[in-house]
């Protein structure tokens, strides 16, 4: 099969509108042309109120390897929010400083990349056509969302041009400069309210934003909306249909867009390839409602409602219901109290896959996390390491043979890949064209990881607000489990040497002995170090601590994970206890020469003034009941006392 283009795309806040649209028109338009689409997006817009959890979603952009990547798509315009343009500026640096590739922005241009644009000029000049011809208005304002050039530019075009065909004069008097936000629109309210400015026949504004905070400002003051001042909005938003005086205002063709972009994208790429012509019909984009005085459409509010309820009953048969935009499912499955129940690292990541039912539909859903994710004395907060694992995979049970999903242990190193492929899946191959989602995955500022959604093209996946909640609550499931798993090393593992202690060793031997069977032996190896004291007295107790580390660390380096759990049980004296069925006795004496080994190396290359080494015992025995390791443990320390004593008489 051959390898599909592959074209990113760079955005925040996925579930709103303006986004949702234009993923719309981007999955689309690549399904026509064969293309996979790979989206990088933080789930918090740029004025989100904790920078530190600001910065870490906006992490995830240092993960996109533009090398891979035929083509680039910026949603630009959401980056700047109330004025602030610091993402905004930070996303332009990350393209200037590492992309060579083909870049289209969307609304907002950035630097000299080229940009397209919703057709705002053609919805204008339809809206204004309603107020002025229905509505007969005369004396009209413009509430303007900015003075960016491009987006305002065309809003502000679609007006006046109307305006002009209608022979009614417009000055800048009667245009007002906003934000896109409520608070234009309640500053531009009191202004009238307070007879600074004359009361006008309609107000036509940028944003559902805008147009929500004039409207229930006016009211509040004692206006009526429509009966005194029209109002009208832009964007068709969910707050602006299901607010007490709902909102006229206009769907814009942001899907349309995003399909120019693609296409624009094309040209480049396949000079030789057609592009596809589309005939997309804007003129029932315009959303009748209150605040204008016509008749209501309420089957749309009904649907409107219908799709914001926190519903309390849910109609399991119902094929239209999807888990990923169901709010009252998620909160109702009590997700958390699963993930926090979590005993083990293992639990936590085996629950996730678990609730990932949550998030359907999609075709797959990877969790990568650092190697060392559970290590809370090396945060990370910019960038990624060189190596990732594929921690939990996730697939739906109609698309799996089994049970619908696969999972990895967090140590498996089979799971690993280079983080400059982004991720494996990428590479495979699929009938479809694809869409790829890359989410951020962190605690504050400290990063762990990221996730990957994947689906058809043509299923149009997308993330809701239900994805991103649910992302919170794994990643705050992530971090309890890294505390929790610290609380543990505490408690099991010896300080000076990071072997286990004997309460981090009876914990561990019982999650061997319940994986054992008929057919295993116990083993045990006992090393006892020589001459500690006459270090300490000689040399310092911290040359007997070196001696006791440089012990320790040879056990751990003959220690197979697997099977055998490395202790240190005194002060000088350590064990290794394994479980295996395969274990002989010529195995263990191979550990206890590899062992002497590095023991051996250590002395020649440490130039200390004295000479390591410890006396060692054995023992194997067949594992009937967990009694029997004890067993082999004494059975071992008597063996590593004759050997002790051995050693003393050759040394006379």
């Amino acid at each position: 099969m051959k390898k599909r283009k592959l074209i990113g795309c760079i955005l925040n806040c996925p579930e709103n509108i303006y986004q949702s649209r234009i993923l719309d028109g981007l999955m689309a338009r690549c399904e026509k042309y064969d293309y996979d689409l790979a989206v990088f997006s933080p789930l918090v817009n740029g004025t989100h109120f904790y920078k530190d959890y600001l910065y870490a979603e906006f992490n995830i952009l240092e993960l996109i390897n533009f090398d891979l990547l035929d083509a680039v798509v910026v949603v630009s315009l959401p980056f700047i929010a109330m004025g602030d343009t610091s993402i905004f500026d930070h996303v332009y640096e990350i393209l200037k400083s590492r992309c060579n590739k083909p870049v289209i922005c969307l609304d907002m241009p950035m630097g000299d990349y080229e940009t397209v644009y919703t057709d705002d000029t053609t919805s204008f000049s339809m809206i204004t056509r309603h107020v002025l011809d229905v509505h007969k208005c005369k004396n009209v304002y413009f509430l303007a969302g900015s003075q960016n050039e491009g987006v305002e530019d065309k809003r502000l075009k679609g007006f006046l041009e109307e305006c002009e065909r209608h022979n009614i004069k417009i000055d800048d008097s009667k245009i007002f400069m906003g934000d896109f936000w409520y608070t234009s629109g309640t500053a531009l309210a009191d202004r009238i309210v307070s007879g600074k400015l004359e009361m006008p026949d309609a107000v036509i504004c940028a944003s559902d934003h805008m147009a929500l905070g004039l409207a229930n400002r006016l009211v509040k003051c004692g206006i009526s909306v429509p009966e005194q001042v029209i109002v009208t909005g832009y964007d068709a938003t969910q707050e602006a249909l299901l607010n007490e005086i709902n909102i006229t205002t206009f769907a814009p063709d942001n899907a349309g867009m995003a399909a120019q972009a693609i296409d624009r994208i094309r040209m480049i790429l396949q000079p030789e390839k057609d592009v596809y012509i589309s005939d997309d019909d804007i003129s029932d984009n315009l959303v009748i409602g209150l605040s204008c005085g016509c008749k209501v459409d309420y089957r749309l509010l009904i649907s409107s409602l219908s799709g914001s309820l926190y519903k309390a009953n849910r109609d399991y048969d119902n094929d239209n219901i999807r888990d990923g935009e169901d709010l009252y499912h998620l909160m109702e499955s009590y997700m958390l109290e699963a993930l926090t129940e979590a005993k083990s690292p293992e639990e936590c990541l085996r629950e996730i896959n678990v609730q990932t039912y949550l998030i359907r539909p999609f075709d797959h859903f990877y969790l990568c996390l650092r190697r060392n994710w559970l290590d809370t004395e090396t945060p990370l907060y910019v960038g990624y390491p060189e190596t990732m694992r594929t921690n939990v995979v996730s697939i739906p049970p109609e698309r799996h043979n089994d049970e619908g999903a696969v999972f990895y242990h967090c140590d498996d190193d089979r799971a690993a890949f280079n983080t400059k492929l982004m991720h494996p899946a990428l590479y495979e191959e699929y009938e479809k064209s694809q869409v790829f989602y890359f989410f951020p995955v962190h605690f504050q500022k400290n990063t762990l990881g990221y996730a990957v959604m994947q689906g058809s093209a043509d299923t149009r996946l997308k993330p809701t607000n239900v994805l991103r909640n649910w992302m919170r609550n794994v990643n705050n499931a992530l971090e309890m489990t890294r505390v929790n798993n610290r609380l543990v090393d505490f408690s099991e593992i010896d300080k000076l040497t990071g072997l286990k202690n004997r309460r981090g060793m009876e914990n561990s031997l019982k999650e061997l002995f319940a994986s054992a069977n008929e057919n295993s032996y116990c083993y045990a190896i006992v090393f006892d170090l020589d001459g500690l004291k006459n270090i300490n007295d000689n040399h310092g107790h911290s040359e007997g601590d070196y001696a006791i580390k440089s012990i320790a660390s040879a056990v751990a380096k003959v220690t197979d994970s697997k099977h055998e759990v490395a202790v240190r049980a005194g002060g000088d004296e350590f064990y290794l206890i394994g479980i295996d069925e395969h274990i002989t006795e010529k195995t263990l004496i191979a550990k206890v020469s590899a062992y002497r080994a590095i023991i051996d190396e250590f002395n020649s290359a440490s130039n200390k003034p004295y000479q390591m080494s410890a006396s060692v015992g054995f023992s194997l025995r067949s594992l009937i009941t967990f009694d029997d390791i004890d067993k082999a443990v004494v059975s071992a320390d008597k063996h590593m006392y004759l050997c002790k004593a051995e050693s003393k008489r050759n040394r006379r």
